[in-house]
């Protein structure tokens, strides 16, 4: 017998998922001890490898592959001695596995790791270690000449595609300050805003994402006329600072509460505008929002 943690560990499906899977589907009876912990069998185990197997190799959902041993008794689930066929799948071999289809503008199979992902791993998890890789690694290969135009903005509009479906699920809280997050005119680099603002929205806050190049005009009616209380403007290219903090100048001029949270290399070197806070690369994003956001 064995517990959830070494389960998890020996089929590569974190515990949390392991547990859901169990109390959503009933598809695996652990036995209880007397303190109420799960204890699983070798039956157990070799089930949780089959459908980790259904997910990954042949594309299947969870619920589909359940389904799928449910009414098919007859399938065999070979049992394994060698529970190290099937180990933790790597961040980076999902990376790698997903860079390669999007290269190729296969848009199902890359859906497809993708949900495979999410499944298998917190979605903070999936954005930081997979999303984030594959959108520097195509910039940075677009660049070097490496992929075309193409390739790069098919890899960057599926991943926002997948970053904006995730981003509409979670719950807002409407008694928290609403935020309005772009990245300027003329700055398209949207990364570390999407990543900003999910870190926004996990908190529950109401986010109204513009994302890049965002013309300035007509923002400032925007935000009197949806409440918006707090602005977050990512910038990589110093060279449209200058417009930037004038801008803000004048919002503070219509209302001086709005809170202005500034990040990129474009902010690094800027003196602070009034009322605005600064993220740089080293900056505790909670440690931040404890004691600036939190208290707005």
């Amino acid at each position: 017998m064995y517990t959830i943690k070494k389960v998890s560990d020996l089929v590569g499906i974190p515990s949390v998922t392991i547990r859901a899977w169990e109390n959503r589907y009933h598809i695996i009876t652990p036995h209880r001890t007397e303190g109420g912990h799960r204890l699983y069998s070798q039956n157990d185990i070799d089930t949780l490898i089959w459908l980790k197997k259904q997910i990954e190799e042949e594309g299947l959902k969870i619920s589909d592959a359940i389904r799928l041993l449910k009414q098919s008794p007859e399938l065999e689930i070979s049992p394994t001695n060698q529970v190290n066929e099937i180990k933790h799948t790597t961040f980076k071999e999902l990376t790698e596995k997903l860079y390669d289809y999007l290269m190729i503008f296969d848009s199902n199979k890359s859906n497809q790791i993708i949900d495979f992902a999410f499944s298998m791993y917190h979605y903070e998890d999936v954005f930081h270690k997979v999303f984030v890789p594959i959108l520097y690694r195509a910039g940075d290969d677009w660049e070097s000449g490496k992929i075309t135009v193409a390739q790069e903005h098919f890899s960057s509009e599926l991943i926002l595609r997948r970053f904006t479906q995730f981003f509409r699920i979670l719950p807002i809280n409407k008694n928290l300050p609403k935020v309005l997050a772009f990245c300027p005119e003329g700055e398209n680099h949207q990364l570390g805003l999407m990543l900003y603002s999910l870190f926004l929205r996990k908190k529950a806050h109401d986010v109204v994402y513009l994302g890049p190049n965002t013309p300035l005009s007509d923002l400032t009616d925007l935000i009197i006329g949806n409440n918006i209380s707090i602005v977050a403007i990512s910038l990589t290219n110093s060279r449209y600072e200058e417009q930037v903090t004038a801008w803000i100048d004048d919002c503070l001029q219509v209302n001086k509460d709005i809170m202005f949270i500034l990040g990129g290399k474009g902010f690094e070197k800027s003196k602070t505008p009034q009322n605005s806070y600064i993220l740089n690369a080293d900056s505790d994003w909670e440690k931040v929002y404890d004691s600036v956001i939190k208290k707005k």
